[in-house]
């Protein structure tokens, strides 16, 4: 059944029934965003978790000099954490190579918490197109869509984005079905969407990460197509998949096909 379901916060999830689609996550400010432009940069892996104290003692039984300690409490770095959760922090000469253990409020839970063990793919504006041709053949078997939201509540910028990957998505498998979530957020898409920019300064988060002192964040996670990667997350691990010819970075056959998965 070509079938998308919209989650707009994780609390839904206590009420649906999951089935074997593929999961997405999206966390526009800023989880996947910083996820993917690490990938970019070269990081080895990534390995979300629940809370600070798991971050750090799984730190404790790492590397020292390969793994770096990641994220935010309220948008702000932890102490004691060498990254915190802006994706302009995530550079090539910092993260690449590197295991980050990353522990942010909002999207590090939800991944860890009632979706472990189940492999999903995470997106974010920046990585809209590639993310939708990688998800577009499993598209017509059926899309589990869930939004990070903020602090248990709706977030405009992570429902707007979900609804932008839909559009596109609908544009290419006529007779989609959605459910309500997806329709309303599709529609937004439609409407506002071409300015996702205004879209996050007009949000709640948007606003308050403007008020920590991280308004230069806002353009960089809504410029969309900009970094090129599909996080896959499996095993508990994101990481991007490779091509095996020649070792780059890609964004195909990160889902099998319907027929491959039966």
């Amino acid at each position: 059944m070509k079938r998308i379901d919209l989650y707009a916060t994780p609390s839904e999830l206590e009420r649906a029934s999951l089935d074997a689609r593929p999961i997405l996550i999206v966390d526009v400010l800023r989880s996947c965003t910083t996820i993917a432009t690490a990938l970019l940069n070269g990081a080895a892996k990534i390995i979300p978790v629940k809370t600070v104290e798991e971050a750090t003692k799984l730190h404790e039984t790492l590397d020292p000099k390969t793994s770096l300690l990641c994220g935010e409490r309220e948008g702000r770095k932890v102490s004691g954490f060498q990254l915190g959760n802006s994706p302009r922090e995530y550079t090539r000469k910092k993260v690449n190579g590197a295991t980050l253990i990353f522990a942010s409020t909002n999207a590090s839970p939800l991944m860890a918490g009632p979706l472990a063990g189940r492999d999903q793919i995470l997106f974010s504006y920046v990585n809209l197109s590639v993310v939708v041709k990688a998800v577009s053949g499993a598209a017509s078997s059926g899309l589990t869509i869930v939004c990070a939201g903020r602090n248990g509540r709706l977030s405009l910028e992570d429902t707007a984005c979900a609804g932008a990957l839909i559009r596109r998505l609908s544009d290419g498998l006529p007779g989609l079905e959605v459910n309500d979530a997806a329709a309303f957020a599709r529609d937004y898409d439609l409407a506002r969407g071409d300015s996702p920019e205004d879209i996050l300064r007009s949000s709640e988060h948007g606003r308050y990460l403007i008020e920590l002192g991280f308004e230069e964040d806002l353009p960089v996670c809504a410029a969309v197509d900009s970094v090129p990667v599909v996080p896959f997350l499996k095993e508990g691990r994101i990481m991007a998949p490779t091509a095996p010819e020649s070792g780059r970075r890609t964004a195909s056959r990160v889902v099998p096909s319907p027929e491959a998965r039966r």
